[in-house]
Parts: structure tokens; sequence; C-alpha cells
């Protein structure tokens, strides 16, 4: 019973780091000066709203 609540909790975390990387990503532009690769669409969702 404790390994499955510390596996949600960790779980939770990991999901909360990896949404606000994908947030800071989906609103940042790419450091290569020559080509800028196309995002993918499913990132749209992460960008901010104006």
């Amino acid at each position: 019973m404790m390994k499955k609540r510390v596996s949600n909790i960790v779980a939770k975390g990991t999901v909360s780091v990896l949404n606000t990387f994908l947030h800071a990503d989906a609103n940042s532009t790419s450091c290569i000066i020559m080509h800028q690769p196309k995002a993918p669409k499913e990132l749209a969702r992460f960008k901010k709203k104006k």
C-alpha cells in the first residue's frame, strides 16, 4: 500500500516537472543559428495564451 502511494506521488511530481519544461520549450526559440526546426503541432497546447 505504501509503495503504491509513493509511486503516485513520484508520478505526479514527474508530470509537473515535464509540463513545466514543455511550457518553457513551447514559448522559446531555438538556439540553432541557421535553421529552426518545426515544432510538433501537439506542442501548441502548451503555448501562452494571448
